[in-house]
């Protein structure tokens, strides 16, 4: 979700944790979170840089302000100083999201994850695609036996595993409900400009 400062359309802005390894995932968050650097985009030690609009920046500070209005716990670094020109958004995460809240159900495109929690790989699944959206999906687990099972389950016209957001040329790239129709890239991309 840092990644481009969530401006990109299949950030991974949800995010399912099994309860059981909820407080390690949170911990290990708030550790990488502090480690991440804000400012120029054009220095190669930049992790983050500006929101690429003002009007964006308030878009995603309404977000937040909803998040917390709502119930959600918000966790950013506030030590870390931001450059005094530009727009911009520390990295940060909700936890204690709900699946009906604001930050769980719209697409904020901002450095904002939300951090949900599940019991079985079925509330999982359902968790996950109860959503109007449908672009990308991963899934990590060191359950090789179920991961294909879990994958063809989930509504998204990308499912990772074990990764995120890596592609190979060959392979469609597209989504389901309002993440749009057809699939661009491969072979299934070039079906619609050729005659068989």
């Amino acid at each position: 979700i840092y990644f481009n400062q969530g401006h990109v359309c299949c950030a991974g802005s949800r995010l399912f944790v099994q309860e059981s390894v909820l407080d390690d995932v949170v911990t290990r968050l708030q550790r990488r979170l502090a480690s991440l650097r804000v400012g120029d985009p054009l220095d190669k030690n930049t992790d983050v840089g500006a929101i690429n609009s003002k009007a964006q920046l308030e878009t995603i500070e309404r977000y937040l302000q909803a998040g917390r209005d709502e119930g959600a716990t918000l966790h950013e670094v506030n030590g870390s100083t931001l450059p005094s020109a530009g727009s911009w958004c520390r990295p940060c995460f909700f936890t204690g999201v709900q699946p009906s809240q604001t930050v769980a159900r719209e697409e904020i495109f901002g450095p904002v994850l939300a951090v949900m929690s599940f019991r079985t790989p079925d509330e999982a699944i359902s968790r996950a695609n109860n959503t109007p959206y449908g672009l990308a999906a991963g899934i990590w687990t060191d359950k090789g036996s179920k991961i294909f099972e879990i994958a063809s389950r989930l509504k998204a016209g990308v499912v990772w595993l074990n990764t995120y957001n890596k592609f190979d040329p060959a392979s469609p790239f597209g989504g389901f409900k309002q993440s749009g129709f057809g699939r661009e890239g491969g072979m299934h991309g070039l079906r619609a400009y050729v005659r068989l």
